[in-house]
């Protein structure tokens, strides 16, 4: 049946069935290195059902299936016009929506479809609730309706809403608790919207009708004597409810002026428990009140915390987070309110016990992974990593990206220089980008997007990476922007940039004995693997591979080092520097044992493996039709060697193993577009390219050597090299 969708029921009719539907089988091993978000098959390695998520398998077995992300949290991004409008793309109808200014200064303001449209709170602020229909007029089918007000929808400015489901606004009375509450519940997606209203009285408790234990509770009294109280915020992470937090302010957690509000009681499956106290409390005799409770749902939600370490932060979700919440509980640091939508690198945080715009002084700090998210920076006394600080943290996911296809992996790019900011297209969002002026002696610049923009380290150089603006600023859809700099967009002056795709969302990577951050294109055969070293002699890395990477690229970032390459042509018992004209050397505790299916390893070495040091490896296998790490052997003549690749190649880079003094070299079909392919450049040197007549041919499914020259064709020398095609 040549048909993947099935339009007609009676072609898909399993009545005839006498003994099963048979699935797609296999092994561990087996499975596809680039599913589509939903396959389906039968593990025989396991024995049990399993299904590709979009980020990793997931068997049936005991678990629940999660949530699918967008079918219960969205995020919407949209500009106001000062008139009536209905925002749409939610995807499904909301009945929490959570509204704010970006680019300038407003409320934090919060409707729901239990107190009903217009009814507005807002988070950073302990105004009580106030009604005005020109706010939130509907909740939609998929989304919501505006009217004229400038907080929600000033005329020409930005804003993001946050989006949760409940149950489409139908409520239920519970009777659970002490105190009758009407609750609206999603218990597949672990939220519900509770309102109540108070009786005076301690330790009282108050159906949340979730069935499971909620992990986190937001409260804020609604109306009545004390209806200009705080945000009270309670939680497993926050002292385990015997204290809470405020989201309207930036204090730490407390027993304050409301002293134990939860009764310092952890909530059961059916009630939260609440209190009053000395004139205050979230239980005051006829206020009322509205609640907000969560339960983790795995592969959906993470409440957590960790302790900030000052330098690099690695935290695991689970799933790929679309928005984050955290609060250091040190105190006199803001809420700080990130999400996908806005771009965690480009929108930076918003916060919500302030009024203020969006701020982007996070924005290279902070990554969003597959399965949680990392943060690259401390600061002494705010920020989200500040050393000794306890944070907690909020975290709901978004729909997995798809694993990342050969097509469009590789690409050489070229350009002149023109002196101003201006994007490069390569066709695609490159992953590794490495940049070379031809017409002038300049460095090789190197960067990736696990290092981040402006982040450069160098092939023909021993140094450590450096921060530097104005030179690679960003990456994007296209491929990347460039500032200024002379380095990399002189006036007039031209340049070439060799790009590889590997995935734009990295994972946390736990198969070595070392965890390391992993952007893997298995397609591909190409993956950016990072990690900080512990000096423990054979210490193993993810890689992120379905295989054993044929080449490994490995530069310690915070050190004066040589690059290190290891090679399955040359063997895990020799290296060879990639910053220098050395041939390869025999190994002398760099690298620890031959590269496995999922691991590298390293010795007790400052080169990969430097304790407490950030490091850097590039990963590739070949891939038929498109790649191929080799080696050849030199005849000397003029009609040399040629090299099977199987696929006419768009770029190779040679370099003896083992003649030193010979040059690390690069040919490719955007500077040479015919053969001879003669114009050169080396990545262990800042030189000008150099054309050199007769130096190589790319042929249908091969390259040929065609001179003597001794750094590609010396008789008896053995060269190791890589070849990649434009796919």
């Amino acid at each position: 049946m040549a048909t993947t969708k099935i339009t007609n029921p009676e072609l898909f009719d399993l009545g005839s069935l006498d003994t099963a539907l048979k699935l797609p089988s296999g092994t561990t091993a087996e499975r596809p290195t680039s599913p589509s978000t939903g396959e389906w098959r039968y593990n025989t390695t396991t024995n049990l059902v399993e299904f590709w998520d979009g980020g990793s398998w997931r068997d049936l077995q005991s678990e629940e299936i999660p949530p699918i992300p967008s079918e219960h949290f969205n995020t919407v991004l949209y500009t106001g016009t000062g008139s009536a409008q209905s925002i749409t793309g939610v995807g499904f109808k909301p009945d929490f929506v959570w509204i704010k200014q970006r680019n300038g200064t407003a409320w934090n303001s919060v409707f729901d479809s239990t107190r009903g449209a217009g009814k507005r709170i807002v988070t950073n602020s302990s105004n009580a609730e106030n009604t005005d229909i020109q706010r939130l007029s509907s909740f939609d089918a998929d989304g919501f309706s505006l009217g004229s007000d400038g907080d929600v929808n000033g005329s020409g400015k930005t804003f993001v809403a946050w989006c949760w489901k409940a149950n489409g606004g139908t409520t239920s009375s519970n009777t659970d608790g002490n105190i009758t509450s009407t609750v609206q519940v999603n218990a597949k997606a672990g939220f519900s919207i509770i309102t109540y209203t108070g009786n005076g009285s301690s330790a009282q408790t108050v159906g949340h009708g979730l069935g499971v234990a909620p992990k986190i509770i937001f409260i804020k009294e609604r109306a009545g004597s004390n209806s200009w109280d705080d945000w009270i915020v309670g939680g497993d992470e926050i002292n385990n409810w015997t204290k809470y937090l405020r989201l309207n302010t930036t204090d730490p957690p407390t027993t304050g002026y409301q002293t134990a509000p939860f009764s310092d009681t952890a909530p059961t499956s059916s009630v939260f428990t609440v209190t009053y106290q000395g004139g205050a409390g979230i239980n005051g005799n006829g206020d009322t009140f509205v609640a907000y409770a969560f339960a983790e749902k795995a592969g959906y939600s993470k409440f957590g915390s960790y302790t900030g370490n000052g330098t690099t932060q690695v935290v695991n979700t689970g799933f790929k987070p679309g928005w984050i919440m955290i609060k250091s509980t040190a105190g006199n640091d803001n809420w700080r309110l990130y999400d996908t939508a806005r771009g965690i690198t480009a929108g930076g945080f918003l916060e919500p016990n302030r009024s203020d715009a969006e701020d982007t002084a996070d924005a290279p700090n902070f990554l969003i992974l597959s399965n949680g998210f990392e943060i690259t920076a401390g600061g002494t006394t705010v920020g989200n990593n500040v050393n000794g600080n306890l944070y907690t943290y909020y975290a709901f996911a978004s729909d997995q990206s798809a694993a990342p296809v050969l097509a469009d992996s590789f690409a050489n790019k070229l350009w002149t220089g023109d002196g101003s900011a201006r994007d490069i297209n390569v066709g695609f969002s490159p992953s590794w980008t490495w940049i070379k002026s031809r017409s002038f002696a300049r460095n090789n610049y190197l960067y990736d997007i696990l290092r981040g923009p402006n982040n450069q380290i160098l092939s023909n150089s021993t140094g450590a990476e450096a921060t530097i603006t104005g030179r690679l600023t960003a990456f994007n859809t296209g491929g990347f922007t460039l500032g200024s700099s002379s380095e990399v967009n002189n006036n007039a002056e031209t340049y070439v940039a060799w790009n590889w795709k590997a995935n734009p969302i990295p994972t946390i990577n736990t198969d070595g004995t070392i965890q390391s951050i992993v952007s893997a294109n298995q397609a591909a055969g190409f993956s950016i693997v990072k990690y900080t070293g512990n000096n423990v002699a054979g210490a193993t890395i993810g890689h992120g591979l379905s295989s054993a990477p044929d080449i490994i690229i490995v530069k310690n970032l915070d050190t004066t080092d040589n690059w290190t390459i290891q090679l399955s042509p040359l063997g895990y018992t020799y290296y060879i520097d990639l910053n220098n004209t050395n041939a390869a050397t025999v190994n002398s505790g760099v690298w620890y044992a031959a590269p496995t299916s999922n691991v590298f390893s390293f010795g007790a070495n400052p080169r990969g493996n430097g304790n407490g040091n950030n490091i850097i490896a590039y990963c590739f296998n070949s891939i038929a039709g498109f790649s191929k790490i080799g080696s050849y052997t030199g005849n000397g003549s003029a009609t040399g060697p040629v090299i099977t690749t199987g696929f006419q190649p768009d770029f190779v880079m040679i370099k003896s193993s083992s003649l030193a003094g010979t040059a690390w070299m690069i040919l490719d079909s955007a500077r040479s577009p015919s053969n001879p392919r003669q114009l050169l450049l080396q990545p262990q040197s800042a030189a000008i390219e150099q054309n050199v007549g007769n130096a190589i041919d790319f042929n249908a499914d091969n390259f040929q050597i065609t001179d003597t020259n001794a750094s590609r064709n010396q008789n008896g020398a053995t060269y190791i090299y890589m070849a990649f095609k434009i796919n």
